[in-house]
């Protein structure tokens, strides 16, 4: 039997983005670093410096690492007044980065 290679194109691309479809419907696959498989929103849990994304937030990373916001922002000179919701990478600077925040809180004393 010869299958018209047009209608093969078109049965495969079907079956790819099925594929990809019923994952994601099903929530067994996720497009983004944001969610996990069940759409729950991905927090640090305060195991790893490397679980630190830059659309996290200043309180999410307070919160998991034991680091006071003051104390964060004390570190890398940025203004009092920031917000705890601020992402990361809104505050990219001269004096703060997401690498630069991982690795001073990998060198702080653990609580």
């Amino acid at each position: 039997m010869k299958v018209n290679p047009f209608v093969f194109g078109i049965i495969v691309l079907a079956v790819f983005f099925g594929v990809l479809g019923g994952a994601k419907a099903a929530g067994v696959w996720s497009v983004s670093g944001k969610l996990d498989a069940a759409g729950e929103k991905v927090q640090p849990t305060g195991a790893s410096v490397d679980e630190i994304k830059g659309w996290m937030t200043l309180a999410d990373v307070s919160k998991a690492y034991g680091a006071p916001v003051a104390e964060i922002l004390a570190a890398f000179e940025l203004p009092e007044d920031t917000p705890a919701t601020t992402q990361l990478k809104e505050m990219e600077s001269e004096t703060f980065s997401v690498k630069a925040l991982r690795e001073w809180l990998a060198e702080r004393p653990k609580e």
